[in-house]
């Protein structure tokens, strides 16, 4: 899963701050809000239960019930009375009013004091009517909370409310102020990829004097040492190819000349040699038998010239081109190892010398490799032209390469095949599947011939 950005987990976290902030606002201050009335409850039912208690205290003591109701009337009064009962010492009732919306617990009170009911409704409280030593009654009085609930619950909603509407206010100005805040550091973070994509000529606003526009000024600092770095790292490349691409040129020549030395020189005078010998045998009959051997061996040597010439540079390949030098190489790998072989040349390049004999021996380490190790019974090998640049492809239907010998540190072929490929501004792929064989491709820059190539000369008998 791709990790949160910077911003994102600047937001959540001041996000999850507000919330924290506004769900403790909607809890404490409703609840402080009731403490606060219920105190102001208990104070009431106490003053009230003390103002009752000394209007009733004449009418118990004279034992005259009109007047203890008449006392009583203005606790019937109250709206917030929810019930008044005045019971004597033994628990019996002597005067009460809605005595049912009392619980057995408050009437059961000995005790003066008061509490919340059970459920919450109600403000219970009792208090005793003394005369001396005497109790002459209990007190019950039971005040409703049923509207401090209700503007309780008025204030929960409208604190809820407002929390709401701050939370949303707040994350709204979370996501704006942290907008502002990491745009500098996204620009910088989409710069630093531009970059690694490699385009070192982007460079982000630095027009702040905080912490922020010095990062962004040291990383266009940083940007443009890594140009420069670059240019200089691309020029030297260049001239590194091309010093390469020379000196391969140069080599190729120098086999041409060494192949058409070797060819004409050592070749010429074993021929002569060869020569020589025929003639003694023919005026010394005597020795025409021990001259034998010596022929055979003349003849070998002269085989051998001829291969190391061929190897330094194939005179098939200056003479008929590309496409007969790959030929003979497939015939030669059909005599050698019984492996089919194949080759379609659909359009054949204009080569320059270097880049015709780099096809040439990208070609033979191919068909090593494939002999080595691919255990093939079928080569096919196709040239061709696409898109201005020469594509040479060698297919095979052995075992198939696997990515980690592509890259193995044994594979020492392919990296040679990728090193001639590349010294020439061209390229290498490779793609194996298991069982289905292996596909080669290489691409090479097609140039105009520069340097006319040498040929050695050729002897009868010689491989066309």
């Amino acid at each position: 899963m791709k990790p949160l950005s910077f911003r994102a987990r600047l937001a959540l976290t001041m996000g999850a701050l507000i919330l924290l902030i506004a769900s403790a606002i909607s809890i404490y201050v409703p609840r402080k809000l009731e403490q606060e009335a219920i105190a102001l409850i208990t104070h009431k039912a106490d003053t009230l239960m003390q103002l009752t208690a000394f209007t009733i205290h004449p009418a118990l003591y004279f034992q005259d019930r009109g007047a203890l109701e008449e006392a009583l009337s203005g606790a019937r009064n109250d709206k917030e009375v929810a019930y008044v009962v005045v019971a004597d010492g033994e628990g019996r009732t002597i005067s009460a009013f809605h005595p049912e919306r009392a619980t057995k617990a408050a009437l059961a009170r000995r005790v003066a004091g008061g509490g919340l009911s059970p459920d919450r409704s109600l403000y219970e409280a009792m208090t005793l009517v003394r005369e001396g030593n005497r109790v002459l009654a209990r007190l019950h009085v039971g005040i409703s909370l049923a509207r401090l609930n209700a503007q309780v619950e008025q204030t929960r909603v409208a604190i809820g409310a407002w929390s709401a509407f701050i939370l949303t206010a707040g994350l709204i100005a979370v996501v704006f102020i942290s907008n502002v805040l990491t745009r500098p550091l996204r620009h910088v973070a989409a710069g630093a990829a531009r970059i690694a994509a490699g385009q070192f000529g982007q460079r982000v606003p630095a027009g702040r004097d905080d912490e922020i526009g010095q990062l962004a000024a040291s990383f266009n600092e940083m940007a443009a040492n890594v140009a420069e770095r670059d240019a200089s790292l691309r020029e030297s490349h260049e001239q590194l190819r091309q010093l390469s691409k020379r000196l391969l040129t140069v080599q190729e020549q120098e086999r041409v000349r060494i192949a058409r030395e070797v060819h004409d020189e050592l070749g010429q005078a074993l021929t002569a040699m060869k020569i020589d010998l025929q003639q003694i045998a023919r005026r010394h009959t005597s020795l025409a038998d021990p001259l034998k051997p010596v022929a055979q061996t003349i003849d070998h040597i002269v085989d051998l010239v001829r291969r190391i010439a061929s190897d330094l540079r194939p005179a098939i390949l200056d003479d008929l081109g590309v496409s007969a030098a790959l030929e003979q190489q497939l015939r030669r790998l059909r005599e050698s190892s019984g492996i089919r072989t194949s080759l379609k040349v659909s359009d054949e390049p204009e080569l320059d010398m270097l880049t015709g004999a780099t096809i040439y021996r990208i070609t033979r380490e191919a068909l090593a490799n494939v002999v080595r190790h691919a255990g093939a019974s079928q080569v096919e090998v196709s040239l061709g032209t696409r898109g201005g640049a020469a594509v040479l492809e060698v297919r095979d239907n052995g075992r198939g390469i696997t990515r980690e010998e592509v890259s193995g540190p044994r594979s020492l072929g392919l990296l040679g095949i990728r090193e001639r490929a590349e010294l020439l501004g061209g390229s290498m792929a490779i793609e194996g599947h298991p069982g289905a064989g292996t596909v080669l491709t290489v691409t090479l820059p097609m140039t105009l011939p520069t340097t006319l190539p040498v040929t050695p000369p050729t002897t009868k008998g010689e491989d066309a």
